[in-house]
């Protein structure tokens, strides 16, 4: 039982360092905490979407602070480099992928503040922490301290941003909560739970179509066979929706 932080072998961030800094102009708000869900949800699809997911989210306006936390499993020792290195995956090639690195890639939280903890405990393993700071890229050193650290529930991962590189206000965390629903409406619907501030976020779909009569929309379905993947299966339904927000250029 450990009941205090305690440095243990760092984890290899080569050759983290040198993308950080170029990939940051490549999030916003609504890019980076998208990511940081979809690595729960690859997690959550890996096992059959078995068992219950909820991913919560905290946009704190006074004190400027993000948290992402989940219970999709969490992250064992071995697998800790898969938190901070892009490239690195732990997924099978044939499962079903949506976030950018899989399990990993935590790349939008260093591009959205300048500091940023994980906290991650594997079923009912040791918890371990990463800090990232600003102090740490810019040295010349590529191993990045971790640490074994008092336990928090089985199977989270918690992502805390400090020290943000943009503000976030109110229209933030409301633009956000219509984002999330649209996105991950068809995961919501099937049983996935994500909270913005305490609050349930709402699945939005985008099926109120808008056609005269005997020319609604078009749907088709088709597998292809891809080599090494199997075979991939899509059913697409095209059409015009009333629902147009010009203002968001949808």
């Amino acid at each position: 039982m450990i009941d205090r932080k305690t440095e243990i072998a760092p984890v290899d961030g080569t050759p983290v360092k040198r993308m950080i800094l170029s990939i940051i102009s490549d999030y916003d708000l609504k890019t980076g905490l998208c990511e940081l869900v979809d690595n729960a949800l690859d997690q959550w699809s890996g096992r059959g979407f078995g068992g219950e997911l909820t991913v919560e989210l905290s946009l704190d306006i006074e004190r400027q602070l993000i948290s992402v936390r989940d219970n999709a499993g969490g992250v064992n020792h071995d697998d800790l480099p898969l938190l901070i290195s892009p490239g690195r995956s732990r997924n099978d090639p044939s499962a079903v992928i949506i976030g950018i690195f899989g399990v990993g890639g935590k790349r939008s939280a260093i591009a959205l503040a300048e500091f940023t903890t994980i906290k991650t405990r594997f079923a009912n393993q040791q918890t371990h922490e990463l800090d990232i700071t600003p102090t740490w890229i810019e040295s010349d050193n590529w191993l990045l301290p971790a640490y074994a650290i008092p336990d928090i529930n089985p199977g989270t991962t918690e992502v805390s941003l400090s020290h943000l590189r943009n503000p976030i206000i109110d229209r933030d965390v409301d633009a956000m909560r219509v984002h999330l629903g649209q996105t991950y409406d068809w995961f919501l619907r099937k049983g996935c739970v994500i909270k913005l501030n305490g609050e349930p976020v709402a699945p939005i779909g985008f099926e109120a179509w808008a056609f005269p009569p005997d020319h609604g929309p078009r749907r088709a379905a088709f597998a292809v066979d891809v080599k090494g993947a199997g075979t991939i299966s899509f059913d697409i339904t095209a059409g015009l929706i009333r629902d147009r927000a010009a203002e968001e250029d949808n």
